[in-house]
């Protein structure tokens, strides 16, 4: 039997690329009870809980992350690692003795048993292929489980594979031998492997999935100073860097680059910098364990596995180190990036302790750019055009490069249009900063494979670039009109929320802001300010809107542009409504003369505009952004149900860590309808339901919007015209 608290791998869990500002504090708020020795901790963004394996009693602890209630789940005998596949929502359990793999429904708790080699001992997940490859630390092989229906394919791998980790960029796994002396590498697509010579007993692995190196630890208590192997995922080739004594752990910050080893020998770490493979060394506690990163505010937590031990904290930009006084050997590690929680399994008294890091983000404030394609993919081949994007594949578009486009590398995050041109049906698209774990969240779906378009706010990822997934072939247009940048920054403004107000209805009596409809090819201002009940200010310099289109009589309109008056009609759509539906949008829309938007449609259309807020010189009452991880505030799918009618979300008490300061949040709403839905109205909690929409789904279809919702006490208040489920992803708020 391998002695598992030396060779499990550690699977890094990664959050959004931010810009934030560390504190130093952390706090140890509760020790929860679990099983017999807890060995290995997995978050679940899907569900917002902690599943930890315990290895003596053959059962996984579940807990829930927000009330700490936790359920006991029977599995395998001697459960040694676990992961997570947030995007399918299971759990997966390596079972030790049990030569088996338990899997976890997320939803009902439900079991699953997969026979695998002989001691399973580490498992990785592709999320984006669905794929689960487990290590046979005896059977000398690595069973991929194919996540749709668990069937399985058994590859040969070096001697005792002890450790495993992937590259979902390329989809090649790393099976770290520790009696070969070598590295399996596994072609995800073909199941062919090709064998690199590492360090000897090479016993943990992890991959910088950006630069394309993998890093493999080298060493043991019997072969004196360690080493750490560096692939070049390109060639094979391999560079060796001397480390501390028998290193047994490692993780990336794919952020900063930086690589962070465990010398359980020696009680430090070794940071290697992934640019030129120098090193430093940082003193941790007596018999460092595992290492965990949060790369969201730059923190490296090592579990420092003695009966007396404790958890120490590294802040990655000045390498000081604090203590956290954690009893009962803490061994295992998990983190979530979400709400900056740490987790250690400690394994003499049964217990998980739950640790809070407090931080500052960084205050953000808007820049408006003239509305510009960034990126379409219909386009020649290039960075900024073709191909489309393959189903189940994502792709980085690195946003300040488009030089046409006039955005600064200073920009920390981009409010950007995107749509979709799918090649038949399309599940889902979802856009993130790139640089971070694929989020359990949607930016729209189009199942009938219709030309749609929402907008989001994105923070920017490593090298200032968006990864976007598509689950389906499509090509895609990105469209930018603004973005956001470090607070105070005389180019830049603040948020002034308001209730939801509508400026326009051409459906109303003829009038600036009323009828008659819009004519097809033809140009028509609004004089935004001229809609004096809404309360903007005459100092705004852009708008928070949201647009609604009715088509005339039903028929197809291909797409409707908006931009400031005043300048020249750009080459950007901001909604597109080819079935003839009622359809919305919301963009962020600079203000032209005398404070004016000008629209165009394609077609014959009405046109109902509402706003939620504007820009202005910072002042009183004047907002900033700040970004967190994607996270799902309500999924009624998962708790209440379909419902008609209103329903108050408290976003200030869900799991996401949103903080009591948020005066607006900026979230992702989609419906998915019961039958046809007329509209969705987003408003703060205890106000009256004002006249206005988030989005409308007539025809029933999946539809999504970006809302921002100003609130007075965290909770927002949801009004549905017909049954629907509601999702409301958070990506970043507004707050003093």
């Amino acid at each position: 039997m391998p002695t598992t608290r030396h060779t499990l791998l550690f699977l890094l869990v990664c959050g959004v690329a931010l810009t934030g500002l560390p504190t130093t504090a952390q706090t140890l708020l509760a020790t929860l009870p679990t099983g017999s020795h807890p060995i290995a901790l997995a978050t679940n963004p899907a569900n917002r809980k902690l599943y930890v394996a315990n290895q003596y009693s053959n059962n996984v602890t579940v807990i829930d992350e927000a009330s700490y209630a936790s359920v006991t789940i029977p599995v395998g005998t001697y459960p040694t690692a676990i992961a997570a596949n947030p995007v399918s929502n299971k759990i997966y359990v390596a079972n030790q003795n049990g030569n088996s793999v338990t899997v976890i429904d997320g939803v009902t708790n439900s079991t699953t048993t997969v026979a695998t080699g002989r001691s399973p001992t580490a498992l990785a997940i592709n999320s984006v292929t669905n794929q689960i490859y487990v290590a046979n630390y005896y059977g000398n092989s690595v069973t991929a489980i194919k996540g749709s229906n668990n069937s399985t394919v058994t590859i040969a791998v070096g001697n005792y594979p002890t450790a495993i980790a992937l590259d979902p960029v390329t989809n090649k796994i790393y099976v770290a031998n520790l009696n070969g002396y070598t590295v399996t590498v596994i072609d995800g697509v073909t199941g062919g492997t090709t064998t690199v010579p590492v360090g000897t007993f090479p016993n943990a692995v992890a991959v910088n999935p950006l630069s394309n190196k993998i890093y493999v630890t080298n060493g043991s208590y019997f072969a004196g100073a360690g080493t750490v192997s560096v692939i070049d995922g390109a060639t094979n080739s391999t560079t060796l860097v001397p480390v501390g004594l028998y290193p047994n752990a490692l993780a990336v910050n794919l952020m900063t680059n930086q690589i962070y080893v465990v010398n359980a020998a020696d009680g430090t770490v070794t940071v290697i910098d992934g640019a030129t493979n120098f090193t430093q060394t940082t003193a941790v506690g007596s018999s460092p364990g595992l290492v965990a990163v949060d790369p969201v505010i730059d923190k490296i937590y090592v579990s420092n596995d003695l009966a007396y031990g404790g958890l120490t904290v590294i802040d990655g930009a000045t390498g000081s180190t604090t203590t956290v006084a954690v009893l009962g050997n803490p061994y295992a590690l998990a983190v979530d990036p979400a709400n900056h929680r740490v987790y250690t399994g400690n394994l003499t008294d049964n217990t998980v302790a739950v640790i809070a890091v407090a931080w500052a983000p960084t205050a953000l404030q808007f820049v408006p750019a003239t509305p510009c394609r960034v990126v379409d993919t219909r386009n020649p081949n290039g960075q900024f055009g073709g191909p489309a994007i393959g189903g189940g594949n994502f792709r980085d578009f690195i946003v300040p490069d488009n030089l046409s486009c006039g955005i600064p590398a200073t920009a920390a995050a981009y409010s950007l249009n995107v749509a979709v041109v799918p090649h038949g049906g399309l599940g889902y698209l979802t856009m993130w900063p790139t640089g971070e774990d694929q989020p359990v969240v949607s930016t729209l779906n189009s199942l009938d494979g219709r030309v749609k378009a929402n907008a989001a706010i994105v923070p920017a990822g490593v090298n200032g670039a968006v990864r976007i997934y598509a689950s389906n072939t499509t090509d895609v247009v990105l469209d930018i009109d603004g973005y956001f940048v470090a607070a105070p920054d005389p180019s830049a403004y603040a948020f002034f929320p308001l209730t939801p107000c509508r400026v326009a209805d051409t459906r109303s009596t003829i009038g600036p802001l009323g009828g008659p409809y819009l004519s097809g090819s033809q140009q028509r201002n609004f004089p935004v300010l001229a809609a004096s009940s809404c309360g903007i200010a005459n100092s705004a310099i852009a708008y928070s809107l949201n647009f609604a289109v009715i088509p005339r009589l039903g028929r197809p309109l291909g797409y409707l542009t908006v931009w400031p008056t005043g300048q020249s009609r750009p080459l950007v759509s901001t909604l597109n409504a080819p079935t003839g539906t009622v359809t919305a949008n919301a963009a962020l829309v600079p203000a032209g003369q005398a404070g004016e938007i000008s629209v165009y449609p394609s077609q014959d259309t009405d046109l109902v505009i509402d706003i939620n807020g504007y820009f202005a010189a910072a002042g009183a009452g004047g907002l900033s952004l700040y970004s967190t991880s994607p996270c799902r505030v309500l999924d009624t799918r998962q708790r209440s149900g379909a419902f008609r009618g209103e329903l108050t979300v408290d976003v200030v008490d869900s799991p996401c860590g949103v903080p009591a300061t948020a005066q607006a949040y900026v979230f992702n709403a989609t419906v998915v309808p019961i039958g046809p839905l007329g509209y969705l109205t987003l408003w703060p909690d205890g106000q009256p339901r004002p006249l206005a929409s988030t989005l409308n789904a007539a025809d029933g279809a999946i539809t999504s919007n970006l809302a921002i919702v100003p609130t007075n006490n965290g909770s927002i208040d949801a009004y549905a015209s017909g049954l629907t489920q509601l999702l409301l992803d958070i990506s970043s708020y507004f707050a003093p």
